[in-house]
């Protein structure tokens, strides 16, 4: 980075920029066209890497709330080690960037099959046809924000088009509440100011919002790298993990309302009896919890901005001004 850079403002800037993004993806109908592609699939395959596998997850409940069979899986795995494919099946691929080996190449190979295929991809990203939807612009910051929440209202739009959601009327209402969200930043700077995240954090979450726990860990790996993080869901982390996290460890509850609540309040409630520090977003929202990854993700973001900031590491270095780090990204290709 240069001497001139502020450091985590790429991340900062984008981050406040999503409502403005899902805005403008709400007034344009090219992932509601492209929807046509999927229609007549019996299943649908959602596939993605690191933050983009995270938007697959919760895109598979958007899908099947929309009534359809909905699945996601690892691009590295649909590329190596491949379910049998249907000929009805249908695959969603996020890639924000279009340019990562294992996702081309499962998009590459399920194309030569079918035609039933939708990408997910950002703007200015190499993949093409009439199967693409774009969402924003390639990001600055490497901690990818607005990339992941768009690409998860693009799942929804699609899902929208293809059935009839009882949350459907909801789309129209994302952006307000991401700038809502946006606008809470504040607040997230309070519970970081009072909390020692170091040396490791926890993020939990059930149904949807087990997506969401796993991207608040990474964003907080991404960031602040001097804080090591693990995201659970909900059951799991009762049937073993529970018992590795110490008196006074961040716990971060994804509380959203849906049939997975009374489990993460009998898990905080255990918590409490350990000593652990429990920091709880989403319990207040009204939102379908199959959209509220889109909005409950934010805190987590700034979450993970604000560690780094008290920290004092730059969340938009990715330590590729660390030699030895990157050293080490030079020995593969992503």
């Amino acid at each position: 980075m240069s001497d001139a850079h502020e450091p985590g403002s790429y991340l900062k800037a984008t981050l406040e920029g999503q409502s403005a993004e899902l805005a403008r993806l709400l007034a344009d109908d090219s992932a509601a066209r492209a929807a046509t592609r999927l229609r007549d699939c019996s299943r649908i395959l959602l596939a993605g890497t690191g933050t983009s596998f995270h938007g697959a997850l919760a895109g598979q409940f958007i899908l099947r709330s929309a009534g359809f069979e909905a699945w996601a899986v690892r691009a590295f795995e649909l590329s190596c080690y491949p379910p049998a494919l249907r000929k009805d099946d249908g695959l969603i691929l996020l890639s924000h960037r279009g340019s990562k080996r294992f996702s081309r190449d499962s998009l590459e190979s399920f194309a030569r099959e079918s035609h039933h295929w939708i990408a997910i991809t950002g703007e200015g990203s190499p993949l093409e046809g009439e199967g693409v939807v774009r969402t924003v612009a390639q990001e600055e910051s490497p901690v990818h924000t607005a990339s992941h929440t768009s690409a998860m209202f693009r799942i929804a739009q699609i899902a929208a088009a293809l059935g009839r959601p009882a949350w459907q009327n909801r789309l129209a209402d994302l952006p307000r509440m991401v700038q809502e969200a946006v606008e809470r930043g504040n607040r997230v700077a309070a519970d970081i100011d009072r909390t020692e995240f170091r040396p490791v954090a926890h993020f939990v979450g059930g149904g949807p919002a087990r997506a969401t726990a796993y991207e608040g860990a990474l964003k907080l790996r991404e960031a602040s790298h001097l804080v090591s993080a693990e995201g659970h869901d909900v059951e799991g982390i009762l049937h073993g993990p529970l018992v590795s996290i110490q008196p006074a460890n961040v716990v971060v509850l994804v509380a959203q309302p849906g049939p997975s609540y009374p489990r993460m309040l009998e898990l905080e409630s255990a918590l409490h009896e350990i000593g652990a520090t429990v920091i709880s977003y989403g319990r207040d929202s009204d939102l379908d919890e199959v959209l509220a990854p889109i909005v409950n993700i934010v805190p987590l973001q700034w979450l993970a901005y604000h560690v780094s900031r008290k920290l004092g590491v730059d969340a938009d270095s990715f330590r590729r001004d660390e030699p030895r780090y990157a050293a080490a990204q030079s020995k593969f290709t992503l």
